[in-house]
């Protein structure tokens, strides 16, 4: 089995700790998110029905990330429409911030070029997109896979004194890019990404462990936006066009760092304590 990963570590530990310290025989906690970052992790119910998420983090730690693309035509940044939540006022404000000063954020490499803004931008953002996700309060564990569940190893507020808690810092950067070569589950994409763009596929066939389709398009090398992946449509030789799916991580993102800057607040533990009464 593969070693797991810090997160996923300490996202089980909290919920033991939540789970030894809160449950009783109507309250309980389940793990939620896993790898799916569009659901939070930790999953509070009362007699079975959902109450709301409770988002578990390690002191240092990315939280949250949108895709947007530079315009260099109008010298703005865009939203992508391919990131999993729409756009809302706090990253327009954000990409608009970023288009005052376009020339030092128009081209991101994989270091990154650090966002100079107000933090507050920063703040909202990160707690919109969690009270999106139904997130209620967060869960912080400070040593991670020391198997510590005393109580001074975590740290519990509200979502509205997250900045209480956390410096915030925000990157422009380049994820590392990677490309695959599709399966037949991604046929029925391939062929609506390319309808999408006007391409009737009439053929799709595997050769080896490389996929191919037949199309009337001009041969030129085109990227496509499908529901899921991008895919690259490559021309081979008449009407034949190899296809890749790229991973969605060579796109440069906005991607929000955290790091703790204060101890547990004994009132707003106390506020967690009374969702139980």
């Amino acid at each position: 089995k593969h070693k797991m990963e810090n997160w996923q570590i300490c996202e089980a530990e909290c919920l033991q700790y939540l789970k030894k310290n809160f449950s009783d025989s109507r309250y309980d906690f389940e793990a939620e998110g896993g790898s799916d970052s569009t659901k939070s992790d930790i999953l509070l119910t009362k007699s079975g029905i959902a109450i709301f998420y409770i988002e578990s983090k390690m002191k240092q730690a990315q939280c949250g990330q949108f895709v947007a693309f530079p315009n260099t035509d109008t010298n703005t940044f865009e939203y992508s429409k391919a990131n999993a939540y729409s756009e809302n006022i706090q990253s327009t404000f954000i990409l608009d911030k970023m288009a005052e000063d376009f020339d030092k954020y128009k081209n991101p490499d994989t270091d990154g070029i650090e966002l100079l803004m107000d933090k507050g931008y920063f703040y909202s953002w990160i707690c919109e997109f969690y009270k999106g996700k139904g997130v209620k309060y967060f869960i912080i564990e400070k040593e991670v896979g020391s198997k510590n569940l005393s109580q001074n190893n975590f740290i519990i507020f509200p979502i509205e004194h997250f900045h209480k808690y956390f410096d915030v810092t925000a990157l422009y950067r380049r994820k590392k890019s990677g490309s695959s070569n599709p399966t037949e589950h991604d046929y029925t994409e391939i062929k609506k990404a390319a309808a999408s763009e006007g391409f009737a596929i009439k053929d799709i066939y595997k050769n080896g462990k490389y996929v191919f389709v037949k199309m009337n398009a001009e041969p030129i090398t085109y990227k496509i936006i499908g529901e899921m992946h991008t895919y690259q449509y490559k021309p081979e030789t008449n009407g034949i066009f190899k296809v890749t799916k790229l991973s969605n991580t060579s796109n440069p993102n906005v991607i929000f760092s955290i790091s703790l800057i204060q101890d547990q607040q004994e009132r707003d533990l106390e506020k967690f304590r009374l969702e139980f009464n």
